[in-house]
């Protein structure tokens, strides 16, 4: 997926709120965003936005003194085990697994107003409605009917937060007998979950925990993790969450399933969806 010009709009907010994370001076915020305008100027064109995205998110990790989105990794995970108690009790099927953690998906540090998510009630309302609504794109059965044939599943991780309604699927590979490979960042971007991440909200209960590259949205094959080749080519089935994957996974090779919420105009359009639709692409 290439940028449209939706994206340049996007990206520039995104590295505004990144500056005012990551630096108390003024100064610092406006060399930065200078060097971000560079950046688009330059790279914009046939781009594509998650990649794009990660340069710029990178250099302003790097430079400042920390993750910028830490505070809000460890808010959305708090809140986010708060609600999985209210909502899985609701979950009954291995497709309104998929549903839940797939609207979770929403809690993602490039939408704007994604703070939203720091508040229970919120989540809470979002899941049910997504629950309800189901999916814009309902690949599930086909989903389901490969899942029967296999033996071994690679789920690759997004968001803080949504990581814990990732349990919901990964308990349920793990009851029909699937061997689970999960995996995270190596380092932090944006709030995408860490190994760190995912081992403190328990998801290492589920499988082994192996990450995929070391800071960069979505994933390429030029990009994976020295450690993690063998495990993209020898898994039988890949669940990847996000989409950042869907920009740069989808496609390049066979059982790979995409689930992700449209978060932004340019993935639904892509997708033929609406804005905040569930989708399920396989």
């Amino acid at each position: 997926m290439e940028t449209t010009y939706i994206c340049a709009e996007c990206l520039m907010r995104q590295a505004r709120e990144a500056c005012d994370l990551a630096f108390e001076e003024w100064n610092s915020r406006y060399e930065t965003m200078l060097w971000a305008i560079d950046k688009l100027q330059n790279s914009f064109q046939g781009a594509t936005p998650a990649l794009l995205g990660t340069e710029i998110h990178r250099m302003i990790k790097n430079a400042a003194t920390g993750d910028p989105y830490l505070t809000f990794k460890k808010k959305s995970n708090e809140v986010a085990k708060q609600v999985f108690e209210v909502i899985s009790p609701e979950v009954k099927t291995l497709r309104e697994a998929f549903l839940v953690a797939t609207t979770s998906n929403a809690i993602d540090a490039t939408v704007a107003d994604y703070t939203n998510f720091e508040v229970a009630e919120n989540l809470i309302q979002l899941i049910q409605q997504g629950l309800q609504a189901g999916f814009a794109i309902d690949e599930s059965k086909k989903l389901e009917e490969v899942l029967q044939g296999v033996d071994s599943v690679l789920f690759l991780t997004d968001n803080c937060g949504e990581i814990v309604f990732d349990k919901l699927i990964l308990k349920r590979l793990v009851e029909m007998g699937k061997t689970v490979v999960i995996s995270p960042k190596e380092e932090p971007i944006l709030n995408d979950a860490t190994v760190e991440d995912v081992m403190e909200m328990g998801l290492d209960e589920y499988g082994v925990i192996i990450p995929h590259t070391r800071d960069q949205e979505g994933l390429t094959i030029q990009t994976m993790s020295e450690g993690f080749i063998d495990v993209w080519d020898n898994s039988d089935l890949v669940i990847a969450k996000g989409m950042s994957y869907y920009q740069t996974l989808f496609g390049v090779r066979e059982n790979i399933a995409c689930l992700l919420r449209a978060n932004c105009e340019p993935v639904a359009r892509s997708l033929g969806v609406k804005k905040g639709d569930n989708v399920l692409l396989f």
